[in-house]
């Protein structure tokens, strides 16, 4: 390979870097937007508690919240998925124990100690055979 050439895979591999970290931020940034916005949602729902307590409404009316709830529900799945496709840029996977990152290829969190969920995608005739194979070995018993 000439110079030329390991100097233009050079480039191109910086640049799709790069590309790859604009799109990260990028993310990172939409969460925080979204983190701001489930506080105030926070505070509203704080607002509507304190004005029932002071009406001498206790507990408050779950329909003057449930709008709250459900839109902090909806921010935290759209977090959940920006996590996730962070992850899937950065060949990482995040731990649903503690939020940190580890490599794709551990079994265990480094930081928490918490074991990996594996799932496995395969086809109902596949799972129907590893069903009956369950059977089978517990008949033999």
């Amino acid at each position: 390979m000439s110079f030329f050439d390991k100097f233009k895979a050079g480039v191109s591999d910086a640049g799709n870097k790069a590309k790859t970290l604009v799109e990260i931020n990028r993310l990172k940034l939409q969460n925080n937007g979204k983190k701001s916005d489930i506080d105030e949602q926070l505070l509203e729902i704080g607002k509507v508690v304190f004005a029932a307590t002071e009406a001498g409404k206790w507990p408050p009316d779950q329909e003057s919240i449930q709008s709250y709830v459900a839109k902090i529900h909806q921010l935290n799945f759209e977090i959940e998925q920006n996590l996730l496709q962070i992850a899937n840029l950065t060949d990482e996977k995040v731990c649903r124990g503690c939020g940190n990152s580890s490599a794709m290829n551990a079994k265990f969190c480094a930081h928490c100690g918490r074991t990996f969920e594996v799932i496995q995608v395969g086809s109902e005739e596949e799972s129907d055979n590893l069903l009956l194979m369950e059977t089978n070995k517990e008949d033999l018993k």
